[in-house]
């Protein structure tokens, strides 16, 4: 019996594998009962109209990518499905009702996903925007051209077919300024454009602007309104064969009483009974005085910044009217912010300013991924949201960069709705023709708020004398700029002022910075002192072309942060005709003498120049020598962050015994660099906060 038994049973160990095995086939069986459904219509199967269309661009320059693409169901972690997008994008294959994640991804690009909602109704079209890893330097180029020239503005972009989205060469581009350009083979041009000076000095100057015709091989289209910055402005262009209409870029800032106004748009009253609805929605967050939980909270928030995940996506409905959009595009969450931020601030704004402005615009975003206006997208790109449009600005890249992941809390668990308007003064100046949007003028001249919608009265002197046309809720962006243009704060002042009453919250002014969980490491800031910065300009032998009369000195009277601030008076050596370069020490040149930095973060600082034509680098002591920084650029007048990656080769040179890296784990700064045309009149320059960003 037993032989029998183990003659038909096997041993009972392999008897276990063996059945482990028939059930795990049997799944798998089930699970994927015939061949395994396409990913695509196009690959032989009837499209779905509740599945969308789907393309692929680089966010940079609008290029269509081809891409891998993959749809998981949320409801079965089996249900995969994989295929290759073309350039020309695809329709999706049928699929059951429910909740995906569609993924893409292509060689050099960051991946992205997002959210996919079929259920039965008729899908948008979707466009998913891939970051390249390597960002070009082009931007940056074109932007310190712009600034060496001292008046110029560079328009530059991409111009495509818009169903083929193939690019379009040949096309003449012309500016009613006088600029001419013609589109290369990848449809790519560029214009150099000259402004009137006042504008890039003046704090309340508004940009000028120009109009753009494009036409030849049967497309045509104007683009108005333009605004033109001391800068960089990338655009990307979609135009239709036969002719388009023309495109109003006019600047929301220069729309004055209309679309700035976030409540009570005028004709729109749809628009103002969404925001009703939402200020009645979040009157619940307000902070009550007499809540001791709510009081204990606020105190743990201002004393800590908490840390909150933040979206890696964002779904932005496109070409809408009020918030019905008829398209989708998807961006990185950090793409969106800085690829936007220049269509609701301005980018000649001060770069406090733009980036008290990113915490804000990406805070208003990410709370919509949580809270989407519909299944399809999280956000509109109209005013009725926030406004998107996909070109760029150099200025408000760099301020989305330099404050990346920081948002806004109530609650240490949630980010927060991040309100703000053109201009919160709570007054309305009769005789400027302007429509304030803000029901509750309670708080008066030289204040805004809107204690009626739960928003106290907050002092803000900046805004007095301006008539109000904005809801008195959140950030007055007028006063972003005046604040940092005027008063030299920073953003972190900027957006805790208007936020929480720089840590006395009340009401909804409650929120919070979160997520400045970047470890920032002050080398000098010269509140006490010159730091580390005791010698002269010319103490180095390395400095050339300037006067021993030169100096470095603590000063109170200009400063970026705090209430001081390093003043560099350069003179010029009239026995020297050499072109200035001033190796200005920290640590009078001794490794000993100073911090040690690790190489994984950048150093930087910010700088001010009393003149134009400046530039400015660093030198890092290493373990093999001492490498220089490639220069960057600074504009006349205005306080600049400038910042240099140590661990990128690219932007290092060999100096004195180096190899042109940063290779040491542990490295110190050596000195700040200043370069200037051999002149014979004084500049002053104004150094502050040098710092580690890791």
């Amino acid at each position: 019996m037993s032989t029998l038994t183990d003659r038909k049973a096997g041993h009972p160990r392999r008897r276990a594998v063996i059945l482990a095995a028939a059930f795990v086939a049997c799944v798998a069986g089930l699970a994927h009962a015939g061949p395994v459904p396409p990913l695509l219509a196009s690959d032989g199967t009837r499209p779905d109209p509740s599945a969308p269309l789907v393309r692929v661009r680089d966010s940079a320059t609008g290029r269509s990518l081809p891409a891998q693409a993959e749809l998981q169901s949320l409801a079965r972690a089996d249900a995969v499905r994989q295929g290759a997008l073309p350039s020309s994008g695809a329709r999706l294959a049928q699929v059951a009702h429910g909740t995906y994640q569609l993924s893409v991804s292509a060689p050099g690009y960051h991946p992205l996903s997002m959210p996919l909602q079929v259920d039965g109704t008729a899908a948008l079209p979707v466009t998913l925007w891939l970051q390249p890893q390597r960002p070009s330097v082009e931007a940056e180029r074109r932007a310190l051209r712009a600034v060496e020239c001292g008046v110029c503005a560079i328009v530059s972009g991409h111009v495509y077919d818009r169903d083929s989205g193939r690019p379009l060469p040949g096309l003449r581009i012309r500016s009613e300024r006088g600029g001419r350009a013609t589109t290369d083979r990848d449809g790519a041009f560029e214009l150099v454009l000259h402004a009137s000076p006042h504008t890039t000095t003046d704090a309340e100057a508004l940009p000028e602007t120009t109009s753009l015709v494009i036409e030849g091989g049967g497309y045509r289209q104007a683009l108005r309104n333009l605004a033109l910055y001391q800068d960089s402005h990338d655009l990307i262009l979609d135009l239709a064969h036969g002719g388009s209409p023309p495109a109003d870029f006019g600047h929301v800032q220069l729309q004055a009483g209309t679309a700035p106004a976030r409540a009570a748009l005028a004709g729109a009253p749809i628009v103002a009974a969404i925001e009703a609805e939402r200020v009645a929605t979040d009157r619940h967050q307000a902070l009550d005085p007499d809540d001791p939980h709510a009081v204990a909270m606020a105190r743990e928030l201002a004393a800590q910044a908490a840390t909150l995940p933040v979206p890696g996506s964002i779904r932005v409905g496109t070409n809408c009217s009020g918030r019905s959009c008829t398209g989708v595009s998807v961006y990185a969450l950090e793409d969106y912010v800085g690829r936007g931020l220049d269509d609701e601030w301005i980018a000649s704004w001060r770069a406090a300013s733009l980036a008290a402005g990113a915490i804000a615009y990406r805070s208003y975003g990410a709370y919509h991924v949580a809270n989407p206006v519909n299944s399809q997208y999280d956000i509109c790109s109209s005013t009725s949201c926030q406004v998107f449009q996909p070109g760029s600005a150099t200025a408000t890249v760099a301020a989305a960069a330099a404050t990346r992941g920081v948002v806004l809390t109530r609650d240490g668990q949630s980010i927060a709705f991040s309100e703000y308007s053109a201009e919160n003064n709570a007054w309305d100046d009769p005789s400027d023709g302007l429509s304030c949007s803000n029901p509750d003028l309670s708080c008066g001249n030289g204040r805004n708020g809107s204690p009626r919608n739960g928003w106290p009265c907050l002092s803000d002197p900046v805004g007095t004398g301006r008539g109000c046309f904005g809801h008195g809720r959140g950030m007055s962006q007028w006063g972003t700029q005046r604040w940092a243009a005027n008063h030299g704060r920073d953003w972190l002042w900027i957006t805790n002022h208007y936020f929480n009453n720089s840590n006395q919250p009340g009401g909804m002014r409650n929120a919070f910075l979160a997520n400045l969980a970047t470890a920032t490491t002050m080398l000098d800031n010269f509140e006490n002192g010159v730091g580390r910065f005791g010698t002269g300009p010319t103490y180095s032998g390395s400095t050339v072309g300037i006067s021993t009369a030169s100096t470095a000195m603590r000063t109170c009277s200009v400063r970026h942060g705090g209430t001081c601030s390093l003043h560099v008076r350069l003179v010029d050596d009239p026995g020297s005709s050499a072109a200035w370069a001033v190796r200005l020490l920290s640590g009078v040149g001794t490794p000993a003498a100073n911090a040690p930095l690790s190489r994984t973060g950048s150093v930087g600082f910010w700088v001010y120049a009393g003149g134009s034509g400046m530039s400015v680098a660093v030198g890092i002591d290493d373990s093999d020598g001492t490498e220089r920084s490639v220069t960057r650029a600074i504009p006349a007048n205005r306080w600049t962050y400038v910042s240099w990656s140590l661990a990128d080769a690219g932007q290092w040179n060999a100096w004195a015994g180096g190899n042109g890296a940063i290779s040491a784990s542990s490295v110190k700064l050596d000195a700040i660099w200043l370069y200037h045309a051999n002149t014979s009149y004084d500049i002053n320059v104004y150094i502050d906060d040098v710092q580690v960003r890791n």
